[in-house]
Order: C-alpha cells, then structure tokens, then sequence
C-alpha cells in the first residue's frame, strides 16, 4: 500500500496531462534530484528514500508515493506539497 495515494480528476485530454507530467518529471529532476522513466502512459521516479509513480490516463491522474522509513514522519508534509505542486501544474483537478 502506498504512503501516499493521490488521485485526480482532469479535463486536459491525455497528450495535454502527459505534457504537464513531464512538467512534474523536470521538478523531480531539479528539486528533488530524482530519477524518471516513462512507461507508457506512466512515469515512475525514485530518490534517496522515496520511490513513486504517476499514472495518466484521458480523464485521470493517478499518483503513489512509498516513503522509506526515514521520511515517513514527514508524510502529510509530504503530501501537501505534492498536492500544491500537482494544483499548480495542472489547474482544475477534481479530487476523486
């Protein structure tokens, strides 16, 4: 189970998600020094002590977060800048 379960509605079509999860892919990279791969219509990232996934579909953006241990008792800190970025990447989410 994951640590972190974030899903959301969206009305962007899928290439228009797509493009503004690859937005998300850059600010892992950047900020949170992370890896990303694309899977199809699934982009996974890892850092030291955190591994996830976001999957896009045409109408929903699913995100999984697994904390290790050591970031565990920052998760709702965790998950509120997660929800912050998602809702400024990609504006009109309807939570689900």
């Amino acid at each position: 189970m994951a640590d972190i379960l974030i899903a959301r509605e969206h009305n962007l079509g899928l290439d228009l998600a797509l493009n503004q999860m690859e937005a998300l892919a850059h600010l892992l990279v950047e900020e949170l020094d992370a890896r990303c791969a694309w899977d199809g219509n699934r982009l996974e990232f890892t850092r030291p002590g955190a591994t996830g996934s976001v999957e896009v579909t045409e109408t929903l953006l699913t995100l999984e977060v697994y904390l290790g241990f050591l970031l565990r008792p920052f998760r709702d800190r965790i998950e509120q800048s997660i929800t912050d970025q998602l809702d400024s990447l990609v504006p009109g989410l309807r939570s689900t």
